[in-house]
Protein backbone atom coordinates (compact mmCIF):
# COMPACT_ATOMS: atom_id res chain seq x y z
CA UNK A 1 0.00 0.00 0.00
CA UNK A 2 1.31 3.42 -0.92
CA UNK A 3 0.27 5.41 2.13
CA UNK A 4 -1.48 3.97 5.14
CA UNK A 5 -2.01 7.06 7.29
CA UNK A 6 -4.98 8.59 5.51
CA UNK A 7 -6.11 11.40 7.83
CA UNK A 8 -9.71 11.08 8.98
CA UNK A 9 -10.09 14.87 8.91
CA UNK A 10 -10.03 14.73 5.12
CA UNK A 11 -13.38 12.97 5.07
CA UNK A 12 -14.74 15.41 7.63
CA UNK A 13 -13.63 18.32 5.44
CA UNK A 14 -15.51 16.78 2.51
CA UNK A 15 -18.56 16.27 4.75
CA UNK A 16 -18.78 12.66 3.64
CA UNK A 17 -21.08 10.32 5.52
CA UNK A 18 -19.75 6.85 6.27
CA UNK A 19 -16.18 7.54 5.05
CA UNK A 20 -15.34 3.85 5.24
CA UNK A 21 -17.61 3.28 2.20
CA UNK A 22 -15.36 5.09 -0.28
CA UNK A 23 -12.52 3.83 -2.43
CA UNK A 24 -9.49 6.12 -2.32
CA UNK A 25 -6.90 6.05 -5.10
CA UNK A 26 -3.50 7.68 -5.33
CA UNK A 27 -3.08 9.85 -8.44
CA UNK A 28 -0.76 12.64 -9.55
CA UNK A 29 3.00 12.78 -9.19
CA UNK A 30 3.15 10.23 -6.37
CA UNK A 31 1.47 7.68 -8.61
CA UNK A 32 3.82 8.46 -11.51
CA UNK A 33 6.89 8.45 -9.27
CA UNK A 34 7.86 12.01 -10.22
CA UNK A 35 7.11 13.53 -6.82
CA UNK A 36 9.53 15.37 -4.58
CA UNK A 37 9.49 15.32 -0.79
CA UNK A 38 7.29 18.43 -0.80
CA UNK A 39 4.79 17.23 -3.42
CA UNK A 40 1.11 17.18 -2.53
CA UNK A 41 -0.82 13.95 -2.16
CA UNK A 42 -3.35 13.86 -5.02
CA UNK A 43 -6.27 11.61 -4.16
CA UNK A 44 -9.31 10.38 -6.07
CA UNK A 45 -12.19 9.47 -3.75
CA UNK A 46 -14.97 7.36 -5.29
CA UNK A 47 -18.28 6.31 -3.81
CA UNK A 48 -21.97 7.12 -3.61
CA UNK A 49 -21.73 10.89 -3.48
CA UNK A 50 -24.70 12.85 -2.12
CA UNK A 51 -26.15 15.57 -4.36
CA UNK A 52 -24.75 19.09 -3.84
CA UNK A 53 -21.59 17.53 -2.49
CA UNK A 54 -18.15 19.15 -2.68
CA UNK A 55 -16.31 17.69 -5.66
CA UNK A 56 -12.80 18.88 -4.87
CA UNK A 57 -10.81 20.08 -1.91
CA UNK A 58 -7.31 21.32 -1.20
CA UNK A 59 -6.45 20.60 2.41
CA UNK A 60 -2.90 21.08 3.71
CA UNK A 61 -0.75 18.82 1.51
CA UNK A 62 -3.73 16.99 -0.01
CA UNK A 63 -5.52 17.68 -3.29
CA UNK A 64 -8.72 15.65 -3.39
CA UNK A 65 -11.13 14.97 -6.23
CA UNK A 66 -14.45 13.36 -5.37
CA UNK A 67 -16.36 11.30 -7.93
CA UNK A 68 -19.67 9.53 -7.73
CA UNK A 69 -19.31 5.81 -8.33
CA UNK A 70 -21.43 5.85 -11.49
CA UNK A 71 -19.52 8.82 -12.91
CA UNK A 72 -16.26 6.99 -12.23
CA UNK A 73 -17.50 3.91 -14.10
CA UNK A 74 -18.71 6.10 -16.97
CA UNK A 75 -15.28 7.69 -17.28
CA UNK A 76 -13.63 4.28 -17.33
CA UNK A 77 -15.93 3.21 -20.15
CA UNK A 78 -15.09 6.45 -22.00
CA UNK A 79 -11.39 5.55 -21.81
CA UNK A 80 -10.24 8.32 -19.46
CA UNK A 81 -6.74 7.13 -18.67
CA UNK A 82 -6.49 8.04 -14.98
CA UNK A 83 -9.84 6.44 -14.13
CA UNK A 84 -8.87 3.37 -16.17
CA UNK A 85 -5.62 3.05 -14.21
CA UNK A 86 -7.48 3.41 -10.91
CA UNK A 87 -10.08 0.84 -11.98
CA UNK A 88 -7.29 -1.64 -12.71
CA UNK A 89 -5.37 -0.93 -9.49
CA UNK A 90 -5.09 -3.89 -7.13
CA UNK A 91 -6.81 -3.28 -3.81
CA UNK A 92 -3.53 -3.66 -1.90
CA UNK A 93 -2.24 -0.49 -3.60
CA UNK A 94 -5.37 1.57 -3.04
CA UNK A 95 -5.21 4.02 -0.16
CA UNK A 96 -8.57 2.74 1.01
CA UNK A 97 -10.53 -0.21 -0.33
CA UNK A 98 -14.24 -0.24 0.40
CA UNK A 99 -15.88 -2.12 -2.47
CA UNK A 100 -15.22 -3.96 -5.72
CA UNK A 101 -16.21 -1.88 -8.75
CA UNK A 102 -16.82 -5.06 -10.71
CA UNK A 103 -15.23 -6.58 -13.76
CA UNK A 104 -15.35 -3.57 -16.06
CA UNK A 105 -14.60 -4.14 -19.72
CA UNK A 106 -11.85 -1.73 -20.77
CA UNK A 107 -11.64 -1.31 -24.54
CA UNK A 108 -8.17 -0.25 -25.79
CA UNK A 109 -9.77 1.35 -28.87
CA UNK A 110 -11.89 3.56 -26.64
CA UNK A 111 -8.81 4.55 -24.64
CA UNK A 112 -7.03 5.41 -27.89
CA UNK A 113 -9.89 7.66 -29.04
CA UNK A 114 -10.00 9.41 -25.66
CA UNK A 115 -6.21 9.77 -25.61
CA UNK A 116 -5.99 11.30 -29.08
CA UNK A 117 -8.64 13.89 -28.23
CA UNK A 118 -6.99 14.65 -24.89
CA UNK A 119 -3.55 15.03 -26.48
CA UNK A 120 -4.89 17.73 -28.79
CA UNK A 121 -6.40 19.65 -25.87
CA UNK A 122 -3.31 19.23 -23.70
CA UNK A 123 -0.95 20.37 -26.46
CA UNK A 124 -3.09 23.46 -27.01
CA UNK A 125 -3.04 24.18 -23.28
CA UNK A 126 0.72 23.62 -23.05
CA UNK A 127 1.29 25.93 -26.01
CA UNK A 128 -0.66 28.74 -24.34
CA UNK A 129 1.41 28.37 -21.18
CA UNK A 130 4.64 28.20 -23.19
CA UNK A 131 3.95 31.32 -25.20
CA UNK A 132 3.16 33.21 -21.98
CA UNK A 133 6.47 32.10 -20.49
CA UNK A 134 4.90 29.71 -17.98
CA UNK A 135 7.27 26.91 -18.88
CA UNK A 136 7.10 24.72 -15.78
CA UNK A 137 3.33 24.03 -15.89
CA UNK A 138 3.57 23.58 -19.66
CA UNK A 139 6.40 21.08 -19.25
CA UNK A 140 4.36 19.11 -16.69
CA UNK A 141 1.47 18.89 -19.16
CA UNK A 142 3.84 17.55 -21.80
CA UNK A 143 5.19 14.98 -19.36
CA UNK A 144 1.64 13.88 -18.59
CA UNK A 145 0.97 13.45 -22.32
CA UNK A 146 3.95 11.10 -22.54
CA UNK A 147 2.96 9.24 -19.38
CA UNK A 148 -0.55 8.64 -20.72
CA UNK A 149 0.83 7.40 -24.04
CA UNK A 150 3.21 4.99 -22.28
CA UNK A 151 0.35 3.61 -20.19
CA UNK A 152 -1.82 3.15 -23.25
CA UNK A 153 0.96 1.30 -25.09
CA UNK A 154 1.23 -1.07 -22.14
CA UNK A 155 -2.51 -1.58 -21.74
CA UNK A 156 -3.23 -2.21 -25.42
CA UNK A 157 -1.06 -5.33 -25.17
CA UNK A 158 -1.89 -6.40 -21.61
CA UNK A 159 -5.67 -6.17 -22.06
CA UNK A 160 -5.54 -8.62 -24.97
CA UNK A 161 -4.04 -11.34 -22.80
CA UNK A 162 -5.74 -11.30 -19.44
CA UNK A 163 -7.50 -9.31 -16.78
CA UNK A 164 -5.02 -6.64 -15.76
CA UNK A 165 -4.23 -5.84 -12.14
CA UNK A 166 -1.86 -2.94 -11.68
CA UNK A 167 0.29 -1.89 -8.76
CA UNK A 168 1.81 1.51 -8.13
CA UNK A 169 5.22 0.00 -8.85
CA UNK A 170 3.87 -1.27 -12.20
CA UNK A 171 2.64 2.20 -13.14
CA UNK A 172 5.91 3.86 -12.19
CA UNK A 173 7.88 1.32 -14.20
CA UNK A 174 5.62 1.80 -17.23
CA UNK A 175 5.94 5.60 -17.25
CA UNK A 176 9.64 5.74 -16.42
CA UNK A 177 10.73 5.80 -20.06
CA UNK A 178 8.30 8.65 -20.71
CA UNK A 179 9.69 10.57 -17.75
CA UNK A 180 13.21 10.26 -19.16
CA UNK A 181 12.06 11.37 -22.62
CA UNK A 182 10.47 14.56 -21.27
CA UNK A 183 13.67 16.58 -21.35
CA UNK A 184 13.96 19.74 -19.24
CA UNK A 185 16.28 21.03 -21.95
CA UNK A 186 13.08 21.65 -23.90
CA UNK A 187 12.64 24.76 -21.78
CA UNK A 188 15.42 26.37 -23.81
CA UNK A 189 13.49 25.87 -27.06
CA UNK A 190 10.74 27.80 -28.78
CA UNK A 191 7.31 26.19 -29.01
CA UNK A 192 7.53 24.77 -32.58
CA UNK A 193 10.70 22.88 -31.64
CA UNK A 194 9.18 21.71 -28.36
CA UNK A 195 6.09 20.47 -30.18
CA UNK A 196 8.29 18.57 -32.64
CA UNK A 197 10.27 17.07 -29.74
CA UNK A 198 7.07 15.83 -28.09
CA UNK A 199 5.88 14.20 -31.31
CA UNK A 200 9.29 12.53 -31.69
CA UNK A 201 9.15 11.32 -28.08
CA UNK A 202 5.70 9.81 -28.63
CA UNK A 203 7.04 7.74 -31.51
CA UNK A 204 9.80 6.36 -29.26
CA UNK A 205 7.47 5.03 -26.57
Amino acid sequence: MAHTDLPTHLFKSLHLPNPENYNVYLVGSRLWGTNTTTSDWDLLVVGNVPSKQLTSLHKAQYDITLLDRQEFIARVKEGSIIEVICALMCKEDMLQYAYDIGNLVVDPNVIKTWLEARQIKDLEKAEKFWLKGNLQPAWKILRHILHAAALYNHLVIALQKERVSLTIDNVQTIVRSATFLCDKAWMQLDWPNVHAAVIDALTLL
